[in-house]
């Protein structure tokens, strides 16, 4: 087993391939719902958790201008921001750059709650909650029967792969980690653990692997969609909203204290946990009906949009 990379060109090509989001109909009717200033006082909110691929990125990759704004305007406020992705903290490191977080005391949220990262030590987990090299093995069975095929982060801070069809590219490019190729279930070594796993495929392939999983594995681990093409499975107890009540600890505030902004599956817990739970217009249905507050589409600024409305006395007193 060896240490790969995708060439440079493939590389930008599939990192900008990497969950794409697509907006519906129903999803331009969504508006935006503040809570009620009565009961939910704006300044006492500490930590704003941000999710990235289909709630705050846009299709390019990149924020908008008017995000980064309102971020830096918070920050000098005394407003903390947390990024809480699926992604690598390599990934997340470069997003956090452009939103200015400070380093010393900026946090992350990484690999759907695998682990929780202060930025200026990446390879460090502060905590951690993995599975197993039996849980890699159990769960690349189910996805061969349904012609499909996984990939996994390990705690070595690499990808394991079987095979890079299209969709584990993707996952390559924007993890910014070499990957290493191995056999399953042969090759798996029984000490591996790993943050997550991700089963990778057509959609109706993976609805259909979905639905025909045992019973017990939805008592072993978290299982989330978080794209048409990823059903990715995490320790049972593994989630965004359980890794934030660690970050929580170290900063010593409560849960009802942060504001969340997710699209997928992996931010139901987060986005009912926090004090201020908001989906994106374009959040899937599964998420759509857990959270009690909206805002627009990524296409259209939501998140920044609903800060502002938010943190509206804040940002005007400076």
């Amino acid at each position: 087993m060896t240490l790969e990379h995708l060439d440079v060109a493939k590389q930008e090509v599939r990192k900008n391939e990497y969950m794409s989001a697509e907006i519906s109909e129903r999803a331009l009717g969504i508006k935006l719902t503040l809570p009620d200033f009565n009961q939910v006082d704006p300044l006492n909110l500490k930590l704003v958790a941000l999710d990235l691929d289909g709630t705050t990125l846009r299709d390019d990759k990149t924020f908008s201008p008017r995000l980064i704004a309102v971020v830096k305007k918070l920050q000098r406020k005394g407003i903390a921001f947390a990024i809480c992705s699926g992604r690598a903290p390599e990934s997340v490191q470069r997003f956090s750059d452009v939103l200015g977080l400070n380093s010393g005391h900026g946090y992350c949220v990484c690999f759907n709650g695998g682990a929780l990262i202060n930025l200026s030590d990446i390879k460090k987990d502060l905590y951690s909650n993995t599975i197993n090299a039996t849980d890699l093995i159990d769960i690349e069975a189910q996805a061969r029967l349904h012609d499909c095929v996984i990939h996994a982060y390990s705690t070595r801070r690499l990808l394991l792969t079987e095979s890079n069809i299209k969709f584990t590219e993707m996952e390559i490019a924007s993890s910014m980690q070499p990957f290493e190729k191995l056999h399953f279930p042969d090759e798996v070594n029984q000490d591996e653990q790993a943050y997550k796993l991700i089963a990778v495929g057509d959609k109706e392939k993976l609805d259909e692997m979905r639905q025909s999983l045992p019973q017990v594995f939805f008592e072993r681990f978290n299982i989330a969609r978080t794209h048409p093409n990823f059903l990715e499975f995490m320790h049972k107890d593994c989630s965004k909203g359980a890794t934030l009540v660690h970050l929580c600890q170290i900063l010593g505030i409560t849960m009802e204290q942060i504001v969340s902004f997710g699209d997928a599956e992996n931010d139901i817990e987060m986005v009912e946990m926090a004090g201020v739970g908001v989906a994106v217009a374009n959040a899937m249905p599964t998420l759509l009906v857990k959270a009690r507050y909206t805002t627009y589409t990524y296409i259209d600024d939501g998140v920044a949009i609903y800060l502002e409305e938010l943190f509206s006395s804040l940002l005007q007193a400076e």
